[in-house]
């Protein structure tokens, strides 16, 4: 260590010389006893320290002479700064050493020095002066990466970079704002991510805003493809700017649409196919793309999917009724991709009808196993699931029957056509939309406000359905026949739900039915582009006796 002290020293004193004492032995010299202060450092350096903070720092007190060191003081000059003595030796014994502790506390940057003042007993340095220096730190604004290189970006996934922001100081500091230099560049700070402002930051404490971009042609055609901005953090004791830069990859630009209307929602019926149509989709750079068709929303129970995965043009065909949405994905070979939908609807109005054994069936009495291990004509003479139940959806004004018949010398095929090629031509006419009258000429010519018997179930449990677009005012008719019980021993629970645009209006039942009854399930109402729905338990009375046979 260094000493701060003097040069060492020996005083010899001959007692002989001493009056006060008579019986003196002159013959030896005796060494007089004396301390000699010493302190290490001799200057305190503490250099930059946080602020508001106690910092401690030790001194060494030394005694390199022979006499018991006493310090009769210490003290800081001038009082009442940044310095205080938290501890001081009272004394030191001779070639020993004590520690003097000295502590330092700002509330703010900037320089300070003060003088520690030792008085003791030594009698050639009664007062010894250690000079004290330091300084409370000053915050420092430090924002990293800097600068921040997104490098290329895609359109549709886009990008997001985190950014520290640190007080790499030793004060606090108050960020006032974090802003972009141009502002119509294209790069934001994620709300996720936001910082309430103004936001104070402890030495060495630091907070992250998170930068994103999401690029897509307009701001292309706004700012370019290369784009550039500044980041600039501002705080109370100054700005940082941060450049910021991004390379645009745009997405192909997807076209999909039902290929002959070439709109982009379809009112389909359920076993309806409907082809779709990408080929116009495009990549605005000419960059290699490809593409992805996917079923994203369905109703409860369906199973559609997509046939002609890959490619340009593929079909779908709606199996439940509900809401669908089949969604076309292009991505180019660098990532970026884009999406365009197709949305399906159920028609307008949609009846569906399902139903199954009662419990007390006669043909309940074979289980299941049972039924399994019979032959495929034992089966359908004994066991559930034979039945043969028909929907009949009646337009106002018709009857029970009112199949109509196609005009003479018109194909058939031509009678039940979707589009409207043979409408002058190929029309069945009849006010009961059935099993023997599918798809009848009602109302205005040609199928925009014709009913359709999309599902027909001979044997089982159902569903069948009957869907029917823009209809016009007037009293319908819901009816169930219960057409044929191929076992003889299995009366049914049916069940009818109407549904008006995908939104269920009503289900119907169960309702007890048995061979050669008509239900009628309910009365529909149509009136100011709203429906009601009137349920019924009665039973139809005057039933055609070919009504299943026709």
């Amino acid at each position: 260590m260094g000493w701060h002290t003097r040069p060492v020293r020996a005083l010899l004193v001959p007692l002989c010389a001493l009056v006060a004492i008579a019986s003196c032995d002159c013959g030896e010299p005796l060494a007089e006893l004396i301390p000699e202060i010493a302190v290490d450092p001799e200057v305190l350096e503490l250099g930059a320290l946080q602020t508001r903070l106690v910092h401690e720092r030790t001194i060494t007190v030394g005694n390199r002479g022979s006499g018991s060191l006493v310090v009769t003081g210490a003290t800081i000059e001038p009082d009442g700064g940044p310095f205080a003595i938290v501890s001081a030796p009272s004394s030191v014994a001779p070639r020993g050493s004590a520690p003097l502790v000295v502590s330092f506390s700002v509330d703010a940057p900037g320089a300070h020095s003060a003088e520690l003042v030792l008085t003791s007993n030594d009698p050639t340095t009664p007062r010894l002066v250690v000079p004290l220096r330091a300084e409370g730190g000053a915050p420092v604004l430090f924002v990293t990466p800097n600068p921040l290189t997104f490098g290329r970006v895609n359109e549709g996934e886009g990008a997001a970079a985190n950014v520290s922001i640190v007080n790499d100081g030793l004060h606090e500091l108050t960020i006032t704002s974090i802003a972009f230099g141009d502002g119509d560049v294209g790069f934001v700070l994620d709300d996720s991510g936001a910082l309430p402002l103004p936001r104070t930051l402890q030495p060495r404490e630091s907070v992250v805003v998170v930068v994103a971009l999401q690029p897509d042609a307009d701001l292309v055609a706004r700012a370019g493809r290369d784009l550039r901005d500044e980041l600039i953090v501002g705080s109370d004791v100054g700005d940082v700017t941060v450049p910021v830069s991004a390379a645009v990859n745009l997405a192909p630009v997807v076209i999909n649409v039902e290929e002959r209307s070439r709109r982009t929602v379809v009112k389909a019926a359920v076993g309806d196919v409907v082809r779709l149509d990408g080929s116009e989709t495009a990549d605005p750079e000419g960059d290699a793309f490809t593409l992805l068709w996917s079923v994203v929303e369905r109703p409860a129970g369906s199973a559609m999917t997509v046939i002609g995965q890959g490619q340009e043009r593929v079909r779908v065909t709606p199996d439940v009724v509900g809401r669908a949405v089949v969604r076309l994905r292009a991505t180019d070979i660098h990532g970026a991709f884009a999406e365009a939908d197709v949305e399906f609807l159920p028609r307008d109005l949609a009846v569906v009808l399902r139903w199954a054994p009662t419990d007390d069936a006669g043909c309940r009495a074979f289980t299941p196993e049972q039924c399994a291990a019979f032959t495929d004509a034992e089966r359908r003479q004994r066991c559930c699931g034979q039945s043969d139940l028909d929907l009949h959806f009646v337009a106002p004004g018709g009857v029970l029957g009112d199949f109509g018949v196609c005009p003479v010398g018109c194909d058939e095929a031509f009678c039940a056509e979707e589009s409207d090629e043979h409408v002058d031509t190929c029309r069945q006419a009849g006010l009961d939309c059935a099993y023997a009258n599918r798809t009848p000429e009602w109302g205005a010519r040609g199928r925009v406000d014709d009913p359709s018997l999309d599902i027909d179930d001979v044997s089982g449990d159902g569903p069948e359905v009957i869907t029917l677009n823009e209809p016009g005012d007037g009293s319908y008719r819901v009816l169930v026949h219960y057409c044929q019980d191929r076992v003889g021993t299995e009366p049914s629970a049916a069940s009818v739900e109407i549904v008006d645009e995908g939104v269920v209006l009503a289900t119907i039942g169960p309702q007890r039915i048995e061979a050669g009854q008509v239900w009628i399930a309910a009365v529909l109402l149509r009136s100011n582009n709203a429906w009601q729905v009137v349920p019924s338990t009665l039973f139809e009375t005057n039933v055609p006796a070919d009504l299943c046979s026709r």
